[in-house]
Formats: structure tokens, sequence, C-alpha cells
């Protein structure tokens, strides 16, 4: 790994360090290669590094050798994006024989703290392998830790240091925290075991995103290989009625248009790829004059230019030229449902007649191909909205001869702070037949088809709706290596002696208003009757 550090190129000046700087591991939980390539991770440890009270170190799943001795850190971190990411943490900890427990370390081991989407969203899953856990914006919260810890780090009772972190707006501190249960297996209360804990715990959001985030470190041992990444959008103000990101994320926010040119210019500086990174990049007040900008600097050298996906009733014919002229063949769009009905339930505003405009309005400007998001499985659909899906593909394949189509569904998982958080997820049979249909049917047409496993999206919402009963099983799953596989035999093992409910009760088990949900004490900035009242207004 020594050697791989060699190689990267920092767009920033590291400050020097005090003699007693806090000693600290920032981990990704996965390779170099992937946790590289998360801007919002490094971001993070750049913040870090920036900071002369504190020692940072990045730690991924093949770190081969360390700056700092495990013994010697303080503080660990972990940047939690996806679900499954606990089988990353589980090996770090594996690796450094570091407790995998909070009630089982002691003053010799580092406090563990996390954050990201995942443990924002819902943090029980994994709230017995944390000490503190961080809500919303990393870097709104993350100096704050630090300074607090400071205050506390020669505390002898590791119990009272955790205490006073919990101080913080938007910290959690899941061990000063009971869960009391009904005989139903729903949750009777949360209740604090500490005056000092918080009864309501607040995300923290960085209010006015003037600046944007951009990479702080470029290597080509990534995904994108030296690709120069720029946040130009954070959230999404569309709302629809799925989706984690949009909702997680209000109010949407868009860097200023100073801002986001200034740091393609130092990204042109140090590299000849430009990756645009947003939610709905296209979103952004300014969008046009941002690519004037890029093609301006097009002029003076080439470079590749990448984006994330594009929104069909906002693509337009210079967009797409911009994206040509920079090098992009492809790109993609989200449509979510084939029917119109369904769109409209789930507020995914967009016509038909859109979606045909933006095939043709690529294909007539120049892009080779176009990949196109869906979903199964979503509230209210019937077996007509998926034979509409096909037949709207059929169209699209007709219209736009020697354009490549490609079709990814994904099945629906109903995800925390969303209105669609008390629905039941569908049966994995019946998803599974969907699938099939929809690859038989796609396949006569000659357009491909990219489905995710049904199997481990089932895991993903057990995952998603999980509590703390399920803790048990994520560590047998990870001594069984992570399989699918493993998640059966770790429930056969696991229900004998622990008192869990059934996979299925999390998943496909649909949930009453009046009941207490797993995160129901985060405040995430959406009063629980707006999304009551925007569930109701979806499925009518």
């Amino acid at each position: 790994m020594s050697n791989i550090f060699n190689e990267e190129k920092f767009i920033y000046n590291p400050v020097p360090k005090d003699k007693d700087a806090i000693p600290l591991w920032f981990c990704f939980p996965s390779t170099y290669m992937i946790g590289m390539s998360s801007l919002g991770y490094l971001n993070l440890f750049k913040i870090l590094d920036q900071n002369k009270t504190v020692y940072p170190e990045r730690i991924f799943v093949d770190t081969e050798t360390t700056v700092h001795n495990s013994k010697d850190i303080e503080l660990a971190g972990f940047s939690f994006s996806f679900e499954l990411d606990f089988l990353g943490f589980f090996r770090i900890f594996s690796k450094y024989n570091i407790p995998f427990r909070s009630k089982d370390r002691t003053s010799d081991h580092p406090i563990i703290f996390g954050g990201g989407p995942v443990l924002t969203a819902n943090p029980e899953p994994y709230a017995d392998f944390f000490d503190v856990i961080t809500l919303g914006d990393g870097e709104e919260v993350l100096t704050e830790l630090i300074n607090a810890y400071e205050e506390v780090r020669y505390l002898e009772n590791r119990r009272e240091k955790l205490a006073h972190l919990a101080q913080i707006r938007g910290i959690y501190v899941p061990s000063l925290y009971d869960v009391e249960y009904n005989t139903d297996d729903t949750i009777r209360a949360y209740i604090r075991n500490n005056p000092k804990a918080p009864e309501i715990l607040t995300k923290r959001c960085v209010e006015t995103l003037t600046d944007c985030i951009y990479s702080p470190i470029l290597t080509e041992k990534t995904m994108f290989s030296d690709m120069f990444l720029v946040e130009t959008s954070r959230g999404c103000p569309r709302r629809c009625a799925f989706c984690l990101a949009s909702y997680l994320n209000l109010p949407a926010r868009f860097p200023e248009f100073k801002s986001i040119i200034n740091s393609i210019d130092i990204g042109l500086n140090n590299s000849n790829k430009i990756g645009l990174l947003g939610a709905l990049i296209t979103e952004h007040p300014e969008f046009d004059r941002i690519c004037d900008h890029i093609l301006f600097k097009r002029k003076e050298k080439e470079f590749e230019l990448s984006v994330s996906s594009l929104r069909a009733d906002k693509i337009t014919p210079f967009m797409i030229k911009t994206l040509v002229k920079c090098g992009q063949k492809n790109t993609t769009i989200a449509i979510e449902a084939g029917s119109e009905r369904l769109r409209k339930v789930i507020n995914k505003n967009l016509s038909e007649e859109e979606i045909r405009n933006s095939i043709k309005t690529a294909r007539e400007n120049g892009l080779s191909g176009l990949k196109i998001y869906g979903m199964i499985g979503l509230p209210t659909e019937t077996q007509d909205d998926i034979i509409e899906l096909v037949d709207l593909m059929n169209k699209l394949k007709k219209e736009n001869k020697g354009f490549k189509l490609t079709l990814s569904i994904s099945s629906f998982v109903p995800k925390a702070h969303t209105p669609f958080q008390w629905e039941r997820r569908e049966d994995t049979k019946e998803l599974q037949e969907k699938n099939d249909y929809l690859k038989k049917e796609l396949h006569k047409l000659g357009i491909e088809f990219k489905p995710t496993s049904v199997k481990w999206d089932y895991i993903q919402t057990v995952l998603s709706r999980g509590d703390r009963r399920i803790s048990h099983l994520l560590e047998k799953v990870f001594a069984y290596g992570g399989s699918l596989g493993s998640w059966g035999r770790s429930y056969k093992e696991v229900i004998d002696g622990q008192d869990c409910p059934t996979y299925d009760w999390y998943a496909l088990r649909k949930r009453d208003y009046n009941e207490i949900l797993p995160w129901d004490f985060i405040d995430a900035g959406v009063d629980k009757e707006i999304l009551i009242k925007e569930h109701q207004k979806s499925i009518g």
C-alpha cells in the first residue's frame, strides 16, 4: 500500500501536526481502489488532514502497512455508504484485533465513530458496533467532534467521554439508549439511560452549499483512474417517494456557479478527466453556463467529461453536444416505471413523450447509447405496468435504430425517512417472475437487460428496516463469509439463542403509521406528518 500512496497527487497542502496530535484512523470499508473513488470520504479526510491537532491515516480493507500502530489509535472513523459495508467494517476490526461491539472495548481501544447515508438513515442495525454515530453532513460536525474529544481526551472513564461527545448536535451515542419491545416484536420505546443523552437527535446539514467539494487527492489506482470529481448538487428537489437520496438531503442545495468553474479549472490543471457528481446535476440553475465554461476550456486542452446521470425532461441538444465533444459516448437516465400512472404514484412526473424525446435528442446529437434505470415491485404496481415498460422499450428501440439501449432494473427497497417507509416489499418469487418476464421479452427486442439480484435487494431491505436485534446476525454472516447463503445459515443459529424476528417480518411487512420505527428518534428534517400526507397522496 505504501507504493500506492507514493503515486498519489495531493491537490491541497496537509498542515504540520502538533507533537501531541491525536492519532486517528479514517477507514473505508472496502478496497483502496473503491475508497479512493469516494469523493465524500476523501473530502472528510482532507478536513482532518488540515487540522493540526489530529494526525489522520487512511485505512482500507487491503491496507498492508500503517503509519500508526493500532494500539496507539485514539479515534477510528468509518464512512458507510451501503448497507453491506458492515462486512468491510468487520474485516478491518478483525485485522487489528479491535472488538466488534462497543460494550467490549476498554480504555485501551479507540473510540469508534461512523457516518454516511446508511448510518444517518437508520443506524440501529449497526448501533451496537459504534461508540459514536454522526448524523447528516460529515463536514458540518467532524471538527466539532474532534474539538469535543480533545476536552475529554485524558479522561479514564470511557462512558464519561462518550456522554460528553453526545452533547454535540448531530451526534448519536447508541450505548446511552435502551430499547423496549412489545409482545408483537414492534418497538415500545427508546429510553435514555444517561441524563446527558438528548431525547431527539437532529441530522446536521450544511445549510448553504456555497462552495462545492472536489477531489483532494488523485491517483490512477481508482475506479475512475485520475478523474477529478466535482460536486455540482447535493440532494434533489423532485422528491420521488421511494428516494432516500432526495429526502435525506433536503433541502436540495447547489454550489455557486463561480465555485464550480473554479473547481473545474483546478481539476484541469491536474487531470485530463472531469466528473460532475450529484443526485440531479441538471437541476443546477446555471447548468448551461457550466457547459459553456467546459466548452471554452475544451478549446485550451483536450479532456474527458463524465456526468453521473441526466433527467430525461432536462436533456437538451446543447447538453448532449457538450458531453459528446468531451468524449462521452453514453449516459444514463432514470424513468423508474414503464407506465405514466405508476410514475405519478411515485412522484416521478415524467411523461412518455418526454422520455421518447430525450432518447431522440441523445441520438441525434451524437451519443451512441443510453442506459435506462427502472424499478420493479413499486407500490400499486401490476402486471400491466410491467407490460407497459416492455411496450415503451419497444417504441424506443424502433424509433432509434442503431442506438444502443440498456435497461437496468432494481427491485423496490423501502427506505427510512421517505413516504414509502411504511410500504411492504414484494415477495422474492413474485419479483423474480417479473424479472424473468422482462428478460424474455426484451431479448426478443434485442435490448440488453441488466437486473440486480432480487435476493440481495431483499437482504438490503432487512438492513434498511432493521433494528438492534439483527446485530448478532451480522456478526454470524461475516463469520460465514458474507455470501447470500450465509444469511440463511446465520439466522438458523442466532434464532435459537436470541429474540430476533424473521427476515420476512422486517422486509415484507407493511407498517402502520402509529408504529414506532427504528429511526423515529432521528429528526431528519422532514416532519413525519408530511411524509404521511405524501404517502397517502401517492397511493390514493
